[in-house]
């Protein structure tokens, strides 16, 4: 069986191990076979290798040579490789930004790419619903391959997704089912509202797994959008929404069930195994391909699973495919201008490294131009990446772009002092508890650094000596302490305000703003319009974290690997890979 030649060992490895199971099992032993997933997850339009925020190439990320991997792999096994991804694909950087801007009639250039690497099959994430259903459904039009989403519930017939498709390799008849995680309610609830409704995803797919076997399928995989456990990131109990969170539980509790394909975390999981059936997460970004085997015996007639195993192959090495690259040429090209585009200039450097350990004008520039643009009294904003800055000299889109990376819109809603008190305590639990001598991280890993919010217009301090909820210790608003009957206008993002991050405090607060354009267009439009950016026009010290011992160690925790003591530049603790790579949902 020939192989091209690649420059990665480990893949040619990987290539020529498949390709021998494959060739062994059909000739020697007609009665067992394999079968090849490949998958990708999260890919967030990293279509090609280009870094449109820090604008240079990203070879480590790159769609175009996930797909040489994938071709390498067919080749050595040909008829026996299915191709799945796990959601979001159609949101998640300025490609996309551009590709969303476009006549519906034009091919999305992630559809373009998929339809060139021959995938079989994709799960919805909840990121395709950031441009609302017409654009989904408009991109599922041009794909050759199915989107699907099991506990999806229609409105209307015209509006539903498949729950499965059945896909033939050889002999082999194999269904793959998909779902979503149940957050799209809270997260794009006005993009969904009168449309759609996200159920339970675990009797959805037990559901669409036993309707899949019923239609023929022998092996069955489940693609999902979902995390593997733990607590939601939306309140449940307000919502009354099912939980996100649920992968682990569908070995043991969907029977059918061959193989777990899943996305949404941004953590790769390769080599776990539950009740007998395999769990595989991939690199965010395309950063890597998963690769599992599905080992084959004959029984009654019919294939089953007998065993597996599973492999990781990373991009980073690999030429780009020019097929994908051509798909997304044009869009490339419009991205490119769009991040270049000079809006003004800094006298200083605007940096966000220790954001969210002390006050920084960075963080304030967003917080004030979502006050000015609402005309509310305070306005809550995340520094959602701690390695953003504005450099001296020309401001460019990319900078922005980075600074604020989502696509949210800007709402305004009316709380009283209670809620703005527990909206700051709920804030603050980003951190441990401190107490001195402490040598380890205070970032609490459970929460994500997008899941700290930071109050412009409100005076406050975070007492990390103290117990969680009990952390604000001084709060004032124009110099007057607030008590819990004031009311207070807040600014904040849809994926905020709708609920987003468990702020359930903000349940039923009445709306009083929401606009139409996103917030980092506001914000691009704000330096455009000021021409030069003034740290002291845009940002006043407003809060802090005591005791002053605390505060040390908090920056110390961003700044040194999580590990108070440790040295600068020490490798990343798992506290910071999770700051690092956990997305907004």
């Amino acid at each position: 069986m020939k192989l091209m030649p690649w420059r990665c060992p480990r893949l040619v490895t990987l290539a020529v191990y498949f390709g021998a199971s494959v060739a062994l099992g059909a000739q020697a032993h007609p009665a067992t076979r394999s079968l090849v997933i490949l998958a990708t997850t999260d890919v967030h339009g990293r279509l090609r290798a280009w870094d449109y925020y820090d604008t240079r190439p990203d070879t480590a990320r790159s769609l175009a040579a996930a797909s040489t991997i994938v071709d390498s792999i067919r080749r050595a096994n040909p008829g026996n490789v299915l191709l799945v991804d796990a959601g979001d694909l159609l949101q998640g950087n300025p490609l996309l930004t551009m590709a969303a801007r476009q006549p519906r009639r034009a091919p999305h250039p992630v559809i373009a790419a998929m339809n060139a690497m021959h995938y079989d099959a994709a799960a919805i994430g909840n990121h395709e619903f950031n441009y609302g259903v017409p654009l989904l459904r408009n991109a599922m039009a041009q794909a050759r391959f199915p989107f699907l989403s099991a506990n999806a519930v229609a409105v209307k017939a015209s509006d539903a997704f498949p729950a499965f498709t059945l896909v033939r390799r050889g002999t082999v008849t194999v269904g793959i089912l998909g779902a979503t995680t149940p957050g799209v309610m809270v997260w794009d609830r006005d993009n969904v509202r009168g449309r759609l409704r996200y159920a339970d995803i675990i009797p959805s797919l037990r559901r669409a797994a036993a309707e899949a076997r019923r239609a023929g399928a022998e092996v069955v995989v489940a693609v999902v959008h979902a995390g593997l456990d733990g607590a939601a990131t939306y309140d449940t109990v307000g919502t009354g929404l099912p939980s996100e969170n649920v992968v682990s539980r569908i070995p043991r509790e969907v029977p059918g069930v061959d193989l777990v394909v899943f996305g949404h975390s941004h953590r790769e999981l390769i080599d776990t195994v539950i009740n007998g059936v395999r769990l595989m997460q991939p690199r965010n970004y395309a950063a890597t391909v998963g690769v599992a085997t599905l080992n084959l015996v004959r029984a009654k007639g019919k294939w089953v699973v007998q065993s597996s195993t599973g492999a990781s192959v990373r991009a980073a090495g690999h030429a780009e495919s020019a097929a994908v690259l051509r798909a997304s040429d044009g869009m490339h090209r419009a991205a490119l201008a769009y991040v270049a585009e000079s809006l003004g200039v800094s006298p200083t450097v605007w940096r966000s490294d220790l954001a969210r350990a002390a006050d920084m004008p960075i963080t304030d520039l967003v917080g004030e131009v979502m006050r000015r643009e609402s005309g509310a009294r305070l306005a809550a904003s995340p520094a959602f990446s701690l390695d953003a800055k504005l450099d001296s000299g020309t401001i460019t889109v990319s900078a922005i772009a980075k600074l604020y990376p989502f696509e949210n819109t800007l709402r305004a809603v009316r709380i009283s002092g209670a809620q703005l008190r527990a909206y700051l305590e709920h804030s603050a639990k980003y951190w441990k508890t401190w107490s001195p001598g402490v040598t380890e991280s205070l970032v609490n890993p459970t929460v994500p650094g997008f899941n700290f919010d930071m109050i412009v217009g409100a005076d406050y301090v975070i007492d990390l000596s103290q117990a969680v909820g009990q952390r604000i210790t001084t709060l004032s608003v124009d110099g007057k302490p607030v008590v819990d009957t004031d009311s207070f206008t807040i600014a904040l993002s849809n994926y905020r305000q709708t609920g987003g991050g468990g702020y359930a405090m903000l349940a039923n607060a009445p709306l009083v703003f929401e606009s139409k354009g996103d917030i980092r267009e506001m914000v691009i439009d704000a330096v455009r319009k000021a021409g030069s950016l003034d740290p002291a026009a845009w940002s006043r010290e407003n809060w802090q974290i005591v005791p002053a011992a605390a505060a040390d160690a908090a920056r110390a925790s961003l700044q040194r690997g999580g590990r108070v003591g440790s040295a600068p530049g020490a490798a990343a603790s798992a506290v910071d890979r999770v700051l690092t790579v956990t997305p907004q949902p």
